[in-house]
């Protein structure tokens, strides 16, 4: 049996190891088993780490080859949580995930969860193209840190995507708590992406007809002549402490 695969994006700093050791303590049965991926990028964080310890779930790390994404299943894992590097391009990661999924029988997208950091917006709304790229292919909206935040302007923040037609489920995480962390870990699509749905290419299309109906299911994917990417969204390092590598 395919093991669940959740992807957790977000910048970092965004209290992500909170959220997951929450949902792997009071989202699982008795008898799951969760594995954490961390990225080789990431740096300590004492509480987050704390927390997951404390959940009991397996803490492991995955390396980002570019463009390939590669790690281990961890022995006796049900659910797999791979956290994004959340200093780097949410859409180089996605798509590696997607180039990789079909080469992993032993997997099975279960949802992308994006946890995003209220306060970074409100400090930096320049930002907000970066969070649309990482909503667009979200199944569960995570808003961390409102703390100190205007109600109505948090609550804006859901607005704006439900204005959109979104259809995540989205909930504010007060004191690095959900409401219903069981609810949020349903194996269900509620993205507005298709790059994770059942192939529309044929077997007998060439590599470049693929790429063409892959850019054109998602506009993120999608790439000038020079191999840039259309949509244009910020560095987020260079928003974060240390700034851009």
């Amino acid at each position: 049996m395919a093991v669940d695969l959740y992807l957790i994006l977000g910048s970092a700093g965004a209290k992500r190891r909170l959220v997951l050791a929450d949902l792997v303590s009071e989202g699982l049965m008795p008898d799951d088993r969760a594995a954490v991926l961390l990225s080789g990028a990431e740096v300590p964080d004492a509480e987050g780490d704390a927390a997951l310890a404390k959940s009991g779930a397996i803490v492991a790390s995955w390396t980002w080859a570019k463009p390939e994404i590669e790690f281990e299943l961890p022995e006796g894992a049900t659910h797999l949580f791979l956290v994004a590097d959340g200093r780097s391009n949410p859409v180089d990661q996605v798509e590696a995930l997607h180039e990789l999924l079909p080469m992993r029988p032993d997997l099975r997208l279960a949802r992308v969860i994006f946890v995003a950091d209220a306060a970074l917006l409100h400090a930096k709304p320049e930002l907000e193209p970066w969070y649309d790229a990482c909503a667009h292919y979200a199944d569960v909206l995570l808003v961390s840190r409102p703390e100190g935040i205007d109600q109505k302007w948090i609550n804006g923040i859901e607005k704006r995507y439900r204005d959109q037609a979104y259809p995540f489920l989205c909930e504010v995480v007060r004191k690095n708590r959900l409401k219903n962390p069981s609810v949020m870990l349903v194996p269900e699509a509620r993205r507005v992406a298709q790059v994770f749905d059942e192939d529309i290419p044929l077997a007998d299309e060439s590599d470049e007809e693929i790429e063409a109906a892959m850019a054109e299911n998602d506009k993120y994917f999608a790439r000038t002549r020079g191999g840039t990417r259309v949509e244009h969204i910020p560095d987020i390092a260079a928003f974060l402490p240390g700034g851009a590598a």
